[in-house]
């Protein structure tokens, strides 16, 4: 289930409707659900390698964890001198997981869904990710 507090308008969520599980732009109709107190059918994004891949992040093919780990980065449009990054991870168990990172240094808890990397993202940069999903 997602916390309400999580959302904004256009994060990718799970919605069930019909039987069926469709991805979703967060919109307005969401937020009356979770009004309503009727969030047992939204479900959130779990990250996976294919979903990085979507929304800009480039494998790091030279990761010293190959094969049984992988690294995905995506540079953030930040002005300075520093090396700032969103770092994901596929761990040796399929387990996948983000991180915002800076001069190889992770400032951010791990985080495992859609959700929170748009969040992050747009936090960090004041610009919404773009998903091609």
């Amino acid at each position: 289930m997602i916390q309400p507090a999580e959302l904004r308008l256009g994060n990718y969520i799970l919605q069930k409707q019909y039987n069926k599980v469709s991805t979703v732009k967060c919109n307005y109709e969401q937020f009356e659900l979770l009004a309503k107190g009727e969030a047992k059918d939204l479900y959130p994004v779990v990250l996976k390698p294919e979903i990085l891949e979507k929304s800009g992040f480039i494998e790091n093919k030279k990761y010293a964890l190959l094969p049984d780990a992988r690294e995905f980065i995506l540079a953030l449009p930040v002005i300075g001198n520093n090396n700032n990054e969103i770092a994901g991870y596929v761990k040796n168990n399929k387990e996948c997981f983000a991180r915002a990172v800076i001069n190889n240094l992770p400032i951010s808890n791990n985080i495992y869904h859609l959700h929170q990397l748009q969040n992050l993202y747009f936090a960090l940069t004041g610009e919404e990710l773009e998903i091609r999903l």
